[in-house]
């Protein structure tokens, strides 16, 4: 028996006979699927996985993924074609009638196909369970995401030598890339922003063939998966002409995370920390131009579970893992964010990343 397939179903809220995750084509995959059954390799394309209330779970899987399935803690059957796939599925769960999906992440094929399958059910939306089940991490997830924080702050240490006039944005987001997967990374957990001068200003740019000129700052938004797992790190670096106003608006940033990051711990309402970051921000001259919330949960997914924003109400507890990334952005000029992921412990929290981040640490020779 599953003890993550009882912990989704302990946060249920009404009857539920079944659960159904679901995969469709790449990248249509449900990381739920994945954590449910503890599997950390494969795709598993239009592949599923039925989860029982007395813990047990059914990996109905292709042969192209029979030997990665049996790593699952599932009982694996393997089909050969379609009309296989539909018997298996309509066997699992026969004499079901509630059944779950995970409404988000489940493609309108697959709903069509599993509601055609089974006429006679009804079917509902567990995202919230999915949700609040991953939030909290056990001690083998937490092991692989710190693997990945350690992977990304080391590369995130080494950034300088690859900032040299005249280099693009492409070439250091590539460089960013290969250095993590050359430290033991299996991928990048998004694709990696990098963005100079002006760029800066835009939360989720997209690299360009831009150059780095003297007068330009650099922003770095990376992270990347061990065995599925993700970790989520931004650092800006000073331009090597740095102005009066640049270094403002970085120790505005920098002490804005520190007075959040101080103040996680369990039992604090997730709103309550974004407000402390953001009052900072909004006391100055800043005001108005952190134009995102503080931060957000990380695991198999990159964003998963919760945030810190002015309108989430979740209450934090032990082995939740978050980002914290406040930022400024000044369009026509630039912007800094500043981002760690953290893990909220018995007393208070943990950082998981720890990369190099003082305003003295981060000036460019």
């Amino acid at each position: 028996m599953s003890e993550r397939v009882k912990k989704i179903f302990s946060n249920l809220t009404r009857e539920c006979d079944a659960l159904v995750l679901m995969n469709g084509q790449e990248p249509m995959l449900d990381s739920s699927l994945f954590y449910a059954c503890n599997l950390d390799s494969g795709l598993f394309e239009d592949c599923a996985a039925v989860l029982l209330p007395d813990g047990q779970a059914f990996l109905i899987t292709s042969q192209l993924e029979e030997s990665a399935a049996k790593k699952a803690e599932a009982e694996v059957i393997v089909y050969s074609d379609a009309q296989e796939r539909a018997e298996a599925l309509k066997n699992v769960l026969k004499g079901a009638q509630q059944i779950g999906v995970n409404s988000r992440s489940i493609s309108h094929f697959s709903m069509q196909y599993l509601t055609k399958l089974k006429e006679d059910s009804e079917f509902f939306d567990i995202g919230t369970a999915l949700a609040k089940a991953r939030m909290l991490k056990d001690a083998a997830e937490l092991e692989k995401i710190q693997r990945a924080c350690d992977i990304a702050s080391e590369v995130a240490d080494i950034i300088p030598t690859m900032i040299t006039d005249g280099v693009t944005e492409y070439e250091v987001a590539a460089e960013i890339g290969y250095q993590m997967q050359k430290k033991g990374a299996s991928a990048t957990s998004f694709d990696t922003i990098a963005a100079f001068g002006q760029a800066a200003a835009e939360p989720h740019h997209t690299p360009t063939d831009y150059r780095l000129q003297k007068t330009d700052m650099s922003l770095f938004d990376f992270g990347c998966r061990v065995s599925r797992y993700c970790s989520d790190i931004t650092r800006t670096f000073s331009p090597r002409e740095m102005s009066a106003k640049y270094t403002k608006v970085y120790e505005t940033v920098l002490e804005a995370q520190r007075r959040a990051i101080a103040a996680i711990r369990p039992g604090v309402v997730s709103a309550e920390i974004d407000k402390i970051a953001r009052d900072y921000i909004d006391a100055g001259e800043f005001k108005g131009r952190m134009i995102h919330s503080l931060g957000h949960g990380v695991g198999l997914d990159v964003h998963e579970g919760g945030s810190f924003s002015p309108r989430s109400q979740i209450v934090l507890e032990e082995n939740m893992v978050m980002t914290v990334e406040p930022g400024i952005y000044l369009p026509g000029w630039g912007g800094v964010r500043i981002e760690d992921d953290v893990l909220v412990t018995k007393n208070g929290c943990r950082l998981l990343t720890h990369a190099k981040k003082d305003l003295a640490e981060m000036k460019i020779d």
